[in-house]
């Protein structure tokens, strides 16, 4: 696009001489004028309703060439840099803002400019300018008028709070939780204020500070019950307390976690569902390992009910089998195993096939039913064949008690 007018009306040079009418000096445009304006905004926007780019770009030249002041062709220019932003075009939109961003710089409106591109920037990968942007936003603090600085004051703890989450994207935790703890501090919005307990409590667990992570953590979930970020903050308690050796407290935020009512996961149901599924296999696996089986078992029977697909409850019931070999209990565990394998069956007669993964679940679990079957039937024989130690052989003649005596 010519964005080369675009600084040029921004510096003050080219466009603008003594030759200028009052419309280009910022005087009224006429009728015809805005007319015509509007004439090419409308083309410029069916260009980019069709993907035309180039097309919607050189209607965007001749609306920045025309005799207009520069506040009329504002709105215009604003609108076609949001559909590059729509559309992804990020590159493209963060060049309209930069110069409007100059053009525009003492309007009212000139820190939300700045925002947006600090936005913008750490979208495409550019921290450091994302920063520098929002570092602007806080400046202008000192041109705000005391109308405006209710609004004002809103978008700086907006800024911070996002200088904040481009250091903590970057990996600079240490960073990231000294703008947090500045904003802990300030009465912010209630949306705000949530995201700084929960990146709060994020920074510190990834920092290797435990205690003041779980801290913020409980929290956070006492603050906010509701908030969508519920169920990812106690799977990040449990990590901590399993982290601060705490078994126990780790066990029962899982279970609260896959336990949760099902009023507050319906206002997010697929991230309720992900951070159930993700914590209850990673805790029950960690638990399975280290020897736990109550516990693993526990968590297993609970993950079982959370979706009764079989891709999802199969390989769970069959851990659960897993659970009741190692505590011995082989008549549950053949249960488990028998539940899949004639869930197969019944999969089959309908004319439906489990996927590739499940397929293999349901032969496991044959194989290992079939196992417990040989176990307990081999032991039976054992059992028959040893009998009592102290009983005669049938068949045998009685014999003395008396141990034999040694020769003479």
């Amino acid at each position: 696009m010519g964005l080369a007018v675009f600084a040029a009306v921004a510096s003050g040079d080219e466009t603008r001489d003594d030759s200028q009418t009052p419309q280009q000096r910022g005087g009224g445009a006429s009728a015809s004028m805005k007319n015509e304006m509007a004439g090419y905004a409308r083309l410029a926007m069916r260009a980019a309703d069709e993907a035309k780019w180039p097309l919607a770009e050189h209607f965007v030249d001749l609306i920045v060439n025309l005799p207009i002041a520069d506040a009329e062709k504002k709105g215009t220019l604003l609108e076609l840099a949001e559909r590059y932003e729509k559309e992804n075009l990020y590159a493209k939109a963060i060049a309209f803002y930069e110069k409007m961003a100059e053009l525009y710089a003492k309007d009212p409106d000139g820190p939300q400019l700045h925002f947006k591109l600090g936005l913008l920037y750490r979208k495409i990968g550019a921290p450091q300018r994302a920063i520098t942007r929002f570092y602007s936003v806080l400046n202008s603090a000192l041109r705000v008028d005391v109308q405006g600085a209710d609004a004002h004051r809103a978008l700086t703890q907006r800024a911070q709070l996002e200088i904040a989450e481009t250091h903590f994207l970057s990996g600079d935790y240490a960073q990231a939780s000294k703008f947090l703890e500045l904003l802990i501090r300030l009465d912010l919005a209630a949306d705000d204020r949530a995201r700084v307990l929960f990146k709060s409590a994020h920074c510190s667990f990834l920092q290797g500070n435990l205690q003041a992570g779980a801290e913020m953590a409980k929290k956070f979930l006492a603050e906010f019950p509701e908030h969508a970020s519920v169920p990812e903050a106690r799977y990040l308690l449990a990590t901590i307390y399993r982290g601060l050796r705490k078994p126990e407290q780790a066990f029962e935020t899982v279970i609260a976690l896959l336990k949760e009512e099902n009023a507050r996961k319906a206002k997010a149901p697929e991230q309720w569902v992900y951070w159930q599924k993700k914590t209850g296999n990673e805790f029950a696996n960690a638990y399975y390992e280290a020897g736990d089986f109550v516990s693993a078992l526990t968590i297993y029977q609970t993950l079982a009910r959370l979706n009764e697909d079989a891709d999802w409850q199969w390989p769970v019931i069959y851990q659960m089998g897993l659970c009741f070999e190692r505590l011995r209990l082989s008549s549950r565990a053949a249960e488990a195993y028998r539940f899949i394998v004639e869930a197969a069956k019944k999969l089959e007669a309908e004319n439906r096939k489990p996927s590739e993964s499940t397929a293999n679940i349901v032969q496991m679990a044959r194989w290992r039913g079939e196992q417990l079957v040989w176990a307990q039937t081999t032991q039976d024989k054992i059992q028959h064949l040893l009998g009592d130690p102290l009983a005669p052989l049938p068949g045998a003649s009685a014999v003395s008690e008396r141990p034999p005596t040694a020769a003479p």
